[in-house]
This record gives C-alpha cells, sequence and structure tokens, in this order.
C-alpha cells in the first residue's frame, strides 16, 4: 500500500507540480488549497506525511501545525512546512510550532522527496525517476 502524503498550498500551479513529483516518487497523494480543508482531510485520512504551505490565506501552515500536534490522535504525523517567507529558516519557530522540518521555497524536487524518505520508510515499489 502506498503511503500517503497531504498537500496543502494555495498555489496551484506549485501544488500541481509537487503532487506530480511525490506520485513518481512512489507516494499517494491528496492535495487541497485551503488550509481549514487541509484541517478537515488530515481527521479523515490520517497522512503517513503533511507537506504545508506557511501562507496560506485564513489559516496559516504554521497554525495548522500547530493544532494537529496539539491532537494526540494525529500528533504522531510528521509536518514539513515550506514556504519564500523567513520564518522557515528560523529553527526556534520550526521547534515552538512542532514541525518536523523546514525547506524554503523556491527547492528542487529531488530534495522533497529526499527529506520525505528520511521521515517515511520506504513505499514499495518506489520509482527512482524525479
Amino acid at each position: 500500500m502506498k503511503q500517503t502524503i497531504l498537500i496543502v498550498d494555495d498555489e496551484t500551479s506549485f501544488l500541481d507540480i509537487l503532487q506530480i513529483v511525490l506520485q513518481r516518487a512512489g507516494y499517494h497523494t491528496i492535495v487541497t488549497t485551503n488550509g481549514k480543508e487541509g484541517l478537515k482531510l488530515i481527521h479523515q485520512h490520517k497522512p503517513d506525511l503533511v507537506v504545508l504551505d506557511d501562507m496560506l490565506p485564513g489559516i496559516s501552515g504554521a497554525d495548522i501545525c500547530m493544532t494537529l500536534k496539539s491532537d494526540t490522535t494525529i500528533s504522531h504525523i510528521p509536518v514539513i512546512l515550506y514556504s519564500a517567507g523567513p520564518r522557515v529558516r528560523e529553527r526556534e519557530f520550526i521547534r515552538q510550532i512542532g514541525a518536523t522540518a523546514a525547506i524554503s521555497k523556491p527547492f528542487k524536487p529531488k530534495e522533497v522527496v529526499q527529506m520525505i524518505a528520511g521521515f517515511l520508510p520506504p513505499a514499495p515499489a518506489m520509482a527512482v525517476a524525479v
């Protein structure tokens, strides 16, 4: 069974690219452009990992991460926070919100796939093309 990754990003072009990259790497993806919908999908699907854009309208990725980490039924799910903004480079901020890791936009698709692979056991029949 493929591991499931939820991607939350309001920039649809970036979301589409990341989804394709992760699917080619052997992951099942669920996507949304809305933070509140992202929280709903986390509870509904219990993904193996969540990739969150920090700068979302309405509720930030950091707020979603803190909400996720405060709920013992889903707090074990690794969260990768990413953004073009400066907060993702602040280690203390990342620690405070409970994110597993952070990465700055723009990044190479291979970097995010390697980061995810470091937090999840290898997916069966994982593709090499990235």
